[in-house]
């Protein structure tokens, strides 16, 4: 055997060892059954970053800054190429405690304030989670607006968690104090075996993803390139995390993982960001703040045609982190799941998706050049 061949064959096994193969098992899914529970409200994403350290591997630099962004690098020269997910969920802040004991909030995020009335919250405050629950308007259940008198919006502005309590003394005693994060109280829905819907699958599950890309990854083997994958905060309530981070970083190509915000639900237009759900990963083409040059989408599909990874192409709107990386001179390519009823209590996904997200993560760190 001459040595063009012993190269050529080196070079191959090098690639086909860079990441733990596909066919592995995937930690995705409990992973994501796990961190979705972890409160973690814009602004207070703390301990969504512990439960990001402890996840992964040992042996890697993991970097950590005073607003919980968590990263780790691995490789060297270029390109450079960055994976971030969100770990902000939406919810709201303690704004006071009236004198009846019920507790008022400031919005942290867009979450629809109608899914949430008459329904369970947690308070997380310093002596332990506060279960309550947000008082209804007047015969909640009856209404019905007349076409000519719509009823005003359910805001958070204007309603109350009730808290079983009758004083402010009272409330304050279990430890709710101004300032403390407001979760809903979060459930599964499982309809059937990977297939769920819960609160906080944005961008938790983008989270998921990449924490089981990183147990699988091996550093070592990683030759030319830079890679970083890192979790950045606020992003629902305005990409501050991704713009912190990007006074440092200076990727050639950043890939968002967050949710593409499906309308496969029964009520919804299918003429727009109509992705079914449980068909595969997604690539986003167009979104409210990137275009992804028609280039980097052929590139993308054809690794993943390669790895015989299911992927999806759409347009949606909303925004993603990567587009913050794009004055720097960043590529910004987003990578999703689909989504059905985004920023609602019930935000559902398939096991399928997350796993062939997670495979293309890992395809593109072992393919891109």
């Amino acid at each position: 055997m001459n040595a063009k061949v012993i190269q050529a064959a080196s070079i191959l096994l090098a690639l086909a060892l860079l990441v733990v193969p596909a066919s592995a098992q995937s930690r995705a899914w409990d992973i994501l059954r796990e961190i979705v529970l972890v409160p973690g409200v814009s602004g207070h994403e703390g301990p969504v970053a512990d439960y990001v350290q402890k996840t992964l591997p040992a042996g890697l630099k993991v970097e950590r800054d005073a607003m919980h962004n968590v990263r780790f690098t691995v490789g060297s020269g270029r390109p450079h190429i960055l994976f971030v997910a969100h770990t902000d969920e939406l919810g709201w802040t303690v704004d006071k405690v009236t004198p009846e004991g019920r507790v008022r909030v400031k919005p942290g995020g867009g979450i629809l304030p109608q899914t949430v009335e008459a329904r369970p919250v947690r308070i997380h405050t310093a002596k332990g989670p506060v279960t309550g629950i947000v008082a209804p308007r007047p015969d909640y259940e009856a209404r019905r607006p007349a076409a000519d008198a719509p009823e005003a919006p359910f805001a958070a502005e204007n309603f109350d968690i009730f808290l079983g309590v009758a004083t402010e003394a009272e409330a304050r005693a279990l430890g709710v104090a101004e300032g403390d994060p407001v979760t809903a109280k979060k459930t599964f829905t499982d309809f059937a075996p990977g297939l769920m819907a819960t609160r906080a699958v944005d961008d938790r599950a983008g989270c998921a993803a990449l924490l089981d890309a990183a147990l699988r990854l091996k550093p070592e083997l990683i030759k030319g390139k830079t890679v970083t994958f890192a979790w950045d905060v606020q992003e629902e309530t305005g990409l501050f995390g991704a713009a912190e981070l990007a006074k440092t970083l200076k990727p050639d190509y950043v890939f968002a993982i967050d949710t593409f915000v499906s309308t496969d639900s029964p009520l919804e237009s299918k003429r727009f960001a109509f992705l079914p759900v449980g068909k595969g990963a997604v690539l986003r083409s167009i979104d409210s703040s990137s275009v992804t040059p028609k280039t980097e989408i052929r590139r993308v599909l054809a690794i993943a045609r390669k790895r015989g990874i299911p992927v999806q192409v759409g347009n949606s709107r909303g925004g993603n982190d990567g587009s913050v990386f794009l004055p720097g001179g960043a590529v910004d390519i987003p990578l999703s799941w689909p989504g059905s009823y985004a920023h609602s209590l019930i935000e559902k996904i398939d096991r399928r998706d997350l796993e062939a997200l997670t495979d293309l993560i890992l395809a593109i760190v072992s393919d891109w050049r």
